[in-house]
C-alpha cells in the first residue's frame, strides 16, 4: 500500500470508533442504493489502492473538537458553525491528497466531492454553497440519503435511534427538500419490498 493510502487511513483511525463505525456504514448504504439504481458498477471505477471514497465523508471531522465529534445534544449556534467546518476539512485532506498522489485523482475527486456537499440539500438550504438540485454532484446526493439513513437507525450525532420503518418514513418526508427525489424514491422503495420478503 502507497505512503499516501496508508495517511489516509492512519487519519481515519483518529475519529473515534463511533465515527469511523458511521462512516464505513455510510459508505455502505451507497453501495445499497448504487446497486438500486443499477449502478454498482461505479465504485469499482474509482476505487485507489483498494480503498473506496464512499467510506470517508466525515473525515474532516477529525480536525473538530473530541465535543464536537460524537455530540448527542443539539449543537448552540457556535458550536453548530465550528461543527459545519468539517465539510471544508474534508475537501481539504482529499485535495492535498490528489497533489501528492496524482494516480488517486479519481478517487480523492470524488471522496472530495463527497466530503464536502454531502450536507447540501436538494431545495438549496444546505451548506456549504447552498446548490440546489442537481448542482449538487451525484455521489453527494447518495451520500446525503445513507449518511441520514446511517444516523437514523444507530442514533449517530444529532439523531435519535429510530426502526427502519420509522427511518425510511423520516427520509420520505423530506424528499424534494433535503435529498433528491429520485434517489429517495427508489431507496425507499426496494429497501420496504425487502422488509416485505423478509417477513414472508
Amino acid at each position: 500500500m502507497k505512503d499516501a493510502a496508508k495517511t489516509l487511513i492512519n487519519i481515519m483511525n483518529r475519529l473515534p470508533k463511533t465515527s469511523i463505525w458511521h462512516n464505513m456504514e455510510t459508505g455502505q448504504y451507497m453501495r445499497v442504493i448504487l446497486r438500486m439504481l443499477d449502478m454498482k458498477h461505479l465504485e469499482k471505477s474509482l476505487m485507489w489502492e483498494g480503498l473506496s471514497p464512499f467510506d470517508f465523508h466525515d473525515i474532516g471531522k477529525v480536525l473538530l473538537p473530541v465535543e464536537l465529534n460524537d455530540y448527542r445534544a443539539l449543537y448552540s449556534d457556535e458550536q453548530r458553525l465550528r461543527a459545519m467546518a468539517h465539510v471544508d476539512y474534508g475537501q481539504h485532506v482529499f485535495s492535498r491528497m490528489r497533489e501528492q498522489a496524482p494516480e488517486a485523482a479519481d478517487f480523492c475527486f470524488a471522496a472530495e466531492q463527497i466530503a464536502l456537499y454531502h450536507h447540501e440539500c436538494f431545495d438549496g438550504s444546505g451548506y456549504p454553497d447552498g446548490l440546489a438540485g442537481k448542482e449538487i454532484p451525484f455521489l453527494a446526493r447518495v451520500c446525503a440519503v445513507a449518511n441520514s439513513f446511517t444516523g437514523l437507525r444507530s442514533g449517530h450525532g444529532v439523531f435519535t435511534r429510530n426502526s427502519v420503518v420509522k427511518s425510511l418514513d423520516a427520509i420520505a418526508k423530506r424528499s424534494g427538500t433535503f435529498f433528491d427525489p429520485d434517489i429517495v424514491d427508489v431507496f425507499v422503495k426496494h429497501t420496504r419490498l425487502e422488509l416485505i420478503d423478509e417477513l414472508r
